[in-house]
């Protein structure tokens, strides 16, 4: 997922991995991935910083809107064939020409829930139910 398709244009006609989720506060909304990537935070002053994997989407276009709103926290973002991309994590809110929304990479959320000794299943079939 980290390497646009050739086939799906934004309106630059640059390459792009288009998303989308619905969320709690706005509902369904499309946006598309960016190759940045943010891979340390600090949650408690003084503390070391936990490793994260934050992604950035944007909205679709200049005219479609923010991708989140406040509420839509823990939605799931997924590509237009159907993979998760990531869990919505927050944004940088709205500003006069852009919006910026982050998620959670679900490779990274995959990684790390395996490490602690869970065994995610996030394509469950029939016979898991």
């Amino acid at each position: 997922m980290g390497k646009p398709d050739n086939k799906t244009l934004d309106h630059d006609n640059e390459p792009v991995i288009m998303v989308i989720k619905r969320g709690g506060a706005s509902g369904l909304t499309v946006g598309r991935l960016n190759t940045i990537r943010s891979v340390l935070r600090y949650y408690f002053e003084g503390k070391p910083g936990q490793s994260s994997r934050e992604v950035a989407v944007y909205p679709r276009n200049s005219k479609s809107g923010a991708f989140s709103e406040p509420g839509d926290s823990g939605s799931v973002v997924i590509d237009g064939t159907g993979r998760v991309a990531g869990i919505l994590t927050g944004s940088a809110g709205a500003m006069k020409l852009s919006d910026c929304t982050y998620m959670t990479s679900i490779n990274f959320l995959v990684k790390r829930l395996q490490a602690n000794g869970y065994k995610p299943n996030i394509f469950p079939t029939a016979d898991d139910l």
